[in-house]
């Protein structure tokens, strides 16, 4: 395994990190199916002691960096310079998917809609006024799990936008994105394999009344949630359309997660794309083995054997 620890989950820079448990729980599934997992670390662990790659057999990369756009390309680039074989999708579409406006940008090409935007590499490029109605969101441009976005996120006025884009500015490095926001409801639909990719079931994120962000990203939890969007068949086929569809634009490898949002009218847009999703039980891989009754290890299984099915594939066309 390959991963950044979350050391302190107060610290944002932080929030993209993977705390014990779910190294514990990713480490107990690989156990469970009859595999010997190695807690490798960060790249800078792998840059320190490099001669352990070389005694394992496949990496299991869940590794984050710790700073800029190309962070999530770290170690599956040092992976792929020492010839190692690992599981998830290559440092291009790694950072291609961190970067919001380039997967936004594919979207578009790729004829699909996806919220209204502009990015400023500082508070003081604003545009005035946006090209598009309040309400916005302001929000980094290349991070993810949150960070940055809690209830001020959403703006309302040209003084409420400056404000809140010189208070993220202040906090997270690099160029911010302000977005349309779409409050009509927020879908997230996970993806396993390859040539196609499965997308699994569309999940309904429920949102926070008072602001209509998707609640894991409000702090304190909300005491009551809404789930706006009926979730019905045509509404998860697109949302899994839309999902299939930009892991292969990216060029996503394994596994990956698609968040869509729905606009007024009830059309799902894309939001974002993470070829390196969260693999806390807890999270969407849990709820969705719950929905398909199975379990968070049967999905790890179907992941790792995603990843070999297309190593064996790669090697049987070398000449």
């Amino acid at each position: 395994l390959t991963y950044d620890l979350q050391t302190d989950p107060a610290d944002e820079r932080q929030a993209e990190f993977d705390p014990p448990a779910t190294l514990d729980a990713l480490s107990g599934a690989l156990a469970a199916l009859g595999h010997d997992p190695v807690r490798l670390g960060s790249a800078a662990e792998l840059l320190a002691h490099p001669r352990r790659l070389r005694e394992m057999d496949l990496v299991f990369n869940l590794a984050e960096g710790r700073h800029g756009r190309c962070r999530e390309a770290w170690v599956p680039v040092l992976l792929e310079l020492h010839g190692i074989p690992y599981v998830g999708s290559d440092p291009l579409a790694l950072s291609l998917g961190l970067d919001k406006v380039m997967s936004k940008r594919i979207a578009a090409a790729e004829g699909l809609a996806t919220p209204r935007w502009v990015s400023v590499d500082h508070p003081s490029k604003l545009p005035r006024p946006l090209p598009f109605p309040f309400p916005a969101l302001v929000k980094p441009r290349c991070e993810g799990s949150g960070r940055g976005i809690d209830a001020g996120a959403v703006v309302r006025t040209p003084e409420a936008l400056a404000a809140r884009a010189a208070w993220l500015a202040a906090r997270c490095e690099g160029p911010l994105l302000i977005e349309e926001f779409l409050p009509a409801g927020e879908v997230t639909v996970c993806l396993i394999g390859n040539n196609p990719p499965a997308a699994l079931p569309a999940i309904q994120r429920p949102l926070d009344p008072a602001t209509h962000l998707s609640c894991h990203v409000v702090r304190p939890a909300p005491s009551s949630v809404e789930c706006p969007l009926a979730l019905d068949e045509a509404l998860d086929a697109e949302a899994r359309r839309i999902a299939v569809r930009m892991f292969e634009a990216i060029g996503c490898r394994d596994v990956a997660r698609v968040d869509l949002r729905a606009d007024a009218q009830g059309t799902l847009q894309f939001l974002e794309i993470n070829p390196l999703p969260s693999f806390d039980p807890e999270g969407s891989l849990g709820l969705i083995a719950e929905h398909l009754g199975t379990t968070y290890t049967a999905l790890i299984g179907r992941i790792l054997d995603a990843a070999r099915q297309r190593l064996d594939a790669s090697a049987a066309r070398r000449p």
